[in-house]
């Protein structure tokens, strides 16, 4: 399957939402590499879910690019995802990647803070003068503030920092950020990301028994009719 047939049956989705032409939204996907994760990655499936959201990010965006963030219980950013990673990028950008922490616990709120930064608030940079000394760190304005973001928010397990990522997801209201949460497997009901997803507007629940999914059903899943509303009104 290639990235122009997995565009089409994105683009099949949206039409039957009544939502053909989309508006321009930043695609970003923040993925969990806690250590029950580890048999999804050395299979295949999270490589064949980020091409499958590499046509999601090449149907909503132009220049077809997906920022990337792998997560446990602390968070990475791999390089961004581009259509020429189509069937590779997993191994080269994160498994290989040394800078990528992986296989701890599970953490939500530390990813969630970088995406609004990366995207909304300016991330904070840090300089140091000569030999690191009088370093100094500044907030670095965001680019295109003004494009609204999708969030594909990928897990297989529950957080232990419920309380901080709440408060973090009922910040991001003040954004243009929609929120598509998925949970992957059966050994949890997804409590908390299913509550968030019913208290807040730009936030959607999905669930899938694993990755091991048809591409129309999970387009069906994550194109929903929630998500073309919340389009809609921009």
């Amino acid at each position: 399957m290639s990235l122009i047939d997995l565009k089409k049956k994105t683009r099949i989705v949206l039409d039957k939402r009544a939502l053909p032409q989309p508006p321009r939204c930043r695609v970003g996907l923040c993925i969990d590499i806690s250590g029950s994760m580890h048999n999804e990655y050395q299979d295949g499936l999270v490589q064949e879910t980020v091409d499958r959201l590499l046509a999601v990010a090449g149907t909503f965006d132009d220049n077809g690019e997906m920022e990337v963030w792998t997560f446990n219980q602390k968070y990475s950013t791999p390089p961004v995802a581009r259509a020429a990673d189509f069937g590779n990028y997993v191994k080269k950008a994160i498994l290989d990647n040394p800078d990528v922490d992986k296989w701890g616990g599970t953490n939500y709120a530390p990813v969630m803070n970088a995406v609004l930064d990366t995207y909304f608030r300016g991330e904070r940079v840090t300089s140091g003068g000569f030999l690191g000394m009088f370093k100094k760190t500044e907030q670095r304005a965001p680019r295109d503030i003004h494009i609204p973001a999708l969030c594909l928010f990928i897990t297989d397990g529950d957080n232990t920092d419920e309380a901080e990522a709440e408060k973090i997801l009922r910040e991001a209201r003040q954004h243009q950020i929609y929120w598509q949460l998925i949970g992957i497997g059966t050994d949890t009901d997804f409590r908390f990301i299913k509550k968030m997803a019913d208290d807040l507007p730009n936030a959607g629940f999905c669930v899938f028994p694993s990755l091991r999914v048809s591409d129309e059903a999970i387009y069906e899943a994550l194109l929903t009719s929630e998500l073309c509303d919340w389009l809609r009104k921009l």
